[in-house]
């Protein structure tokens, strides 16, 4: 167990590479440059541009040439930047390969994506002296540390004390249920609230005909076999949550931790009997388990087969958007989470927060030694006002213009992912609506914007926000690798669901789980909690 965001999967690649840093590289002495003013723009009265290379992912059709994005980042940052991109699907083979070859850029990326196995070079960069440590220079970088959040930092400082990566962060938020607002009306139902009021709206939406089209064709709710397992905002997770049986780290209230799905009082059997009975009422989606990957379950939304399904605030208009081409008077809403009688014995519990809000991060190698606050402040310039208009709106008078206070976009396919951007892979403002609201559909952006709100707000009133920052188990990812979590989780929920094993057949299984090795997981992050609470 170590406080670091950094799963160890040694590789023969990653030992080659460790081996080539420690016996055979140099650290590179730069010239070391002028430091830039955090907030650069006049051109006027600049010293020379602080130049460094730096690997990015991006979409497959960016290119540094002849691109005014990058042109423009130069003179506004006072830099001279190599740009070596990656498309995002080659990135952690091509840093691999390059790190080992000892030609690597002063810049690299790191790997946080909880969902992965984690970056197996940064322990052996930090023991090797290959990445610097950057604390005296982010404290330096106002925008920095005004747009980082402060759980960020303390998840990201390495165990010997320092910090040897900038974090890009992302939106710390929750997920709630988007229904058909249309069918609900039509159907004269209330906005439900308790899990007997979903299983009565769903139901109403499978016998009801609410698309009018003469059919029993209509469903609840889907989810996608692919994400039960442990990915991926789910359905199913959504209400779970109402027995504190989801996806979740819990504090007892006693000081102990306990992951809610594999409780051992055999909780999210509660969530599998509320589908075991959607099932009976015919409101789950026929395809429920055979839908494959993280998109499916949405797809049956913006077709127009079910009636909900779980989102991100920013992203219900752009699924809306398209339903509206099959269904043009659809409309939509979010429910909170449901409620239910026997919930209330987990009022003392509280989710305690993992998720650090890091979407990768940048780190100085050796090669950057002298430079480290020059690059810093280019970074810092990339959060100012002046330089995170240029990284999402790109170039004025290029891509966007200005009309009457707007933003108007010159070139439509400036997105994150477009030939002129690097998908905003260097930095982000975590909290910045504009960016998370793409305004698909603009008589919704302020009922979007209040639910974004809600959702970020939901974080800080309902989560403990010390004590498993930074954490992983080798244990928890290894545990994930077996059949037991790979195969026989999905299993299991499945014949409960359909009614092919009685609902008890859940405390056996969970038995199971803990005599595989969940019970050491369970051991380590206890004390974990209890030493960094």
């Amino acid at each position: 167990m170590k406080k670091s965001f950094f799963r160890l999967a040694c590789t023969l690649l990653a030992m080659l590479m460790v081996l080539s840093l420690a016996v055979g590289c140099t650290p590179q002495q730069n010239t070391p440059g002028t430091s830039a003013p955090t907030q650069q723009g006049d051109s006027a009265g600049k010293s020379d541009p602080v130049k460094f290379s730096i690997m990015l992912r991006v979409g497959p059709d960016f290119s540094a040439e002849n691109n005014p994005w990058v042109d423009e980042i130069n003179e506004k940052a006072n830099a001279d930047i190599t740009w070596i991109a990656v498309p995002t699907q080659n990135i952690w083979e091509k840093r691999n390969v390059t790190m080992a070859s000892n030609d690597y850029p002063e810049v690299i990326i790191m790997d946080t994506s909880s969902s992965s196995i984690m970056d197996n070079l940064y322990e052996q960069m930090v023991k090797n002296k290959i990445i610097l440590p950057l604390d005296e220079y982010v404290k330096n970088a106002e925008n920095i540390m005004k747009y980082t959040h402060d759980v960020s930092w303390s998840a990201i400082r390495h165990q010997d004390g320092n910090v040897y990566m900038v974090p890009r962060c992302t939106i710390i938020r929750e997920d709630f249920m988007a229904i058909r607002k249309d069918w609900r009306e039509k159907l004269n139902m209330p906005i439900p609230e308790t899990i007997e009021d979903w299983r009565a709206f769903y139901k109403a939406v499978t016998v009801g005909d609410p698309d009018n089209n003469g059919e029993n064709d209509t469903y609840g709710v889907s989810d996608a076999n692919e994400i039960m397992s442990y990915s991926g905002t789910i359905n199913i997770d959504f209400f779970a949550r109402t027995w504190h049986a989801d996806k979740q780290w819990y504090d007892n209230g006693n000081g102990e931790v306990f992951f809610g799905t594999f409780a051992k009082d055999g909780r999210f059997k509660q969530a599998l009997n509320f589908y075991r009975q959607l099932n009976e009422d015919k409101s789950l989606d026929p395809d429920l388990m055979t839908n494959k990957g993280n998109n499916s379950k949405y797809e049956r939304f913006y077709k127009g087969v079910v009636a909900s399904g779980r989102y991100f605030a920013g992203n219900i208009d752009r699924d809306l958007n398209l339903l509206r081409g099959i269904h043009p008077e659809a409309t939509a809403e979010f429910v909170d989470f449901a409620t239910a009688p026997e919930s209330e014995q987990h009022k003392d519990e509280k989710i305690v927060l993992t998720n650090a809000g890091i979407y990768n991060g940048w780190t100085l190698t050796n090669k950057a030694k002298g430079k480290e606050q020059d690059i810093v402040n280019v970074f810092d310039w990339m959060l100012s006002d002046e330089g995170w208009t240029v990284l999402k709106y790109g170039v004025e008078n290029v891509h966007h213009k200005i009309e009457g206070g707007k933003v108007v976009k010159i070139e439509p396919e400036y997105t994150n992912f477009s030939k002129w951007i690097g998908h905003c892979m260097l930095f982000r403002r975590p909290n910045d609506e504009t960016f998370w609201l793409k305004n698909n559909i603009p008589e919704m952006y302020d009922y979007q914007k209040e639910w974004l709100e809600k959702s970020t707000k939901y974080i800080e009133d309902n989560t403990i926000q010390t004590g498993l920052l930074g954490i992983y188990s080798s244990k928890e990812v290894d545990f994930y690798k077996k059949d037991i979590f790979t195969k026989k989780f999905v299993e299991i929920c499945a014949e409960i669901i359909y009614g092919e094993k009685p609902l008890d057949a859940w405390d056996k299984f969970i038995e199971e789980i803990y005599a595989e090795g969940w019970e050491e997981v369970t051991k380590e992050y206890n004390d974990y909690y209890k030493a960094n609470k």
